[in-house]
């Protein structure tokens, strides 16, 4: 799976360090060299899946384990270094998610 793929879950499992939130990963491969605006579209695309993922309750019928968990985590792994434009949608969208259950947070690694 890929940030590419918007409707697929990447992959999903519980926090070792706290068993009571569910985590949710994207993986994004791809490099920030092409068009931003795209790159932020698709990554903006897959947010939104997981997001309809979780508040559908279809994570439940599909992660069991989850069941009886509400606290959720959606962790994005860049494959690149992320421009200030990725940074500052990234802040956006934890805003928006600060009176929810569903947290953001991200991991970049600089292969370029």
């Amino acid at each position: 799976m890929s940030i590419e793929d918007t409707n697929k879950i990447d992959m999903i499992g519980i926090l070792k360090n706290n068993e009571s939130v569910i985590s949710l990963g994207i993986t994004d491969h791809l490099s920030w060299n092409d068009e931003i605006n795209n790159h932020l579209f698709l990554l903006q695309e897959k947010i939104n899946s997981y997001l309809r993922f979780i508040e559908s309750g279809e994570i439940y019928e599909s992660f069991p384990t989850a069941k009886g968990k509400v606290d959720f985590l959606i962790e994005v792994f860049f494959q690149y270094k992320i421009p200030q434009e990725c940074i500052n949608f990234l802040d956006k969208v934890n805003e928006l998610l600060s009176s929810t259950n569903i947290r953001l947070r991200y991991e970049e690694t600089d292969n370029c």
